[in-house]
């Protein structure tokens, strides 16, 4: 879907696993459409991430794979072909069900231009259910060997989402959340994303217990960045966070036009000049 070289391709998606192994962790203001990835890599940050989340808002539908794949693949090739940064996609659960449906996402996120890939084991949020473990291990075995087949070396961000829902015990949410992710490393994914835990003993002792690079949300009061940093995580996202500001502002502004007929938001705005050199420095 997009002029990327094969060869391109290939140094971005090492440097975006090099990222998840510095010294620093890697940053990721999850973004929705080439206009915020614009901002984000003129901001500096060294990689692009979008979140299925953010890209569904933007696309006037609710989060949960109610994109068809293909309005994904192409919100991802639009970013991709905007920025010259590594890009990875934000693909869910991959869908499908089967090895084969996910093996196919991954065949499809490469064609897009993108370089690393969110997968998770998530069924569905209203039951709190996820993949069996030995069907979950299948799919990122198959999103390895469709990237392995592509020539390209994807960065596999393997999501469980354990954490959610009241059925397991907080011991049995950590245990299994561990069991997980180190199974995913084992059968090829880069690094383990654990959703949902926000109490840090917890996150300092799942980034002992994971033989990988983790992945924490950060967002609320007590789970910032550098604490989560401090804590030890390499991959620290925003998910859905940047477009819930964003669009609060928007909802904000809405409002006080409607209601108090003022445009007082205007004066937090960015200057049209000041946008117009921000996006033609970045063509």
């Amino acid at each position: 879907m997009t002029n990327t070289s094969k060869k391109d391709q290939i140094k971005k998606a090492n440097l975006l696993r090099d990222l998840h192994h510095g010294d620093a962790p890697l940053v990721l203001p999850n973004i929705w459409d080439p206009g915020s990835a614009v901002f984000v890599a003129n901001a500096g940050f060294p990689a692009i991430a979008t979140a299925s989340a953010s890209v569904a808002w933007a696309l006037g539908r609710p989060d949960g794979e109610k994109l068809a794949r293909r309005e994904m693949l192409e919100a991802v090739s639009r970013i991709a072909t905007r920025v010259q940064l590594p890009v990875t996609a934000d693909m869910e659960s991959g869908y499908g069900t089967t090895p084969a449906d996910v093996a196919e996402t991954v065949t499809k996120t490469l064609e897009a231009g993108a370089v690393g890939i969110n997968l998770e084991d998530g069924i569905s949020y209203a039951t709190d259910t996820v993949f069996e473990m030995s069907a979950a291990i299948e799919r990122i075995a198959a999103a390895r060997a469709a990237a392995k087949a592509a020539g390209i070396p994807l960065v596999i961000n393997a999501r469980t989402d354990v954490y959610f829902g009241e059925q397991r015990s907080v011991t049995e949410k950590f245990d299994e959340a561990v069991a997980r992710a180190n199974a995913y490393l084992s059968a090829g994914a880069d690094c383990a994303f654990v959703i949902a835990v926000s109490d840090t003993a917890a996150i300092a002792e799942l980034v002992r217990e994971i033989h990988g690079p983790v992945n924490i949300i950060a967002g609320s009061p007590t789970l910032d960045i550098n604490t989560l940093a401090r804590l030890g995580v390499k991959r620290i996202s925003l998910a859905g966070g940047l477009a819930r500001h964003v669009l609060g502002g928007f909802k904000a502004a809405l409002e006080e036009i409607r209601d108090d007929g003022t445009t007082g938001f205007l004066g937090e705005g960015l200057a049209h000049p000041e946008l117009n050199r921000l996006y033609g420095d970045s063509d």
